[in-house]
């Protein structure tokens, strides 16, 4: 859960930036208030979220850096494959040419996902030669 406030403000903070970058545009007062209220609701939920983690972590005692996880909260080539498989799949309507570099990415995404599996079990390998 520690990942989720950062997610929502840095989504916040996008949302904001959307929102001015639409003002020299002359967008209607509809546009301005829909755009930043989501990024105001965003903001303040990370804000909530990451109070209430800060809070969580001092009652449970974890002041020192946590140990080293070996399952990542996210994963490069997992986005890759699935950004790979979505391309090839808009590559049906748009020519070979798409598909083709959907192949590309979604070989890359493949690629990484097995050295992802490899480190895991080399990690855990040594973790238990300990």
């Amino acid at each position: 859960m520690r990942g989720a406030a950062i997610v929502l403000l840095a989504w916040g903070g996008w949302l904001g930036l959307l929102t001015a970058v639409q003002a020299p545009f002359g967008p209607r007062a509809i546009e301005v208030e829909m755009l930043g209220s989501a990024s105001a609701a965003c903001l303040l939920a990370g804000a909530v979220l990451s109070l209430l983690d800060a809070r969580t972590a001092r009652a449970r005692g974890q002041r020192r850096a946590p140990e080293r996880e070996l399952v990542s909260d996210s994963s490069v080539a997992s986005a890759a494959l699935v950004c790979g498989l979505a391309l090839a799949l808009l590559g049906a309507g748009f020519g070979l040419w798409l598909v083709l570099i959907g192949a590309g990415v979604t070989s890359l995404g493949a690629g990484g996902l097995v050295r992802e599996a490899r480190a895991r079990r080399r990690a855990l390998a040594r973790r238990g030669s300990r």
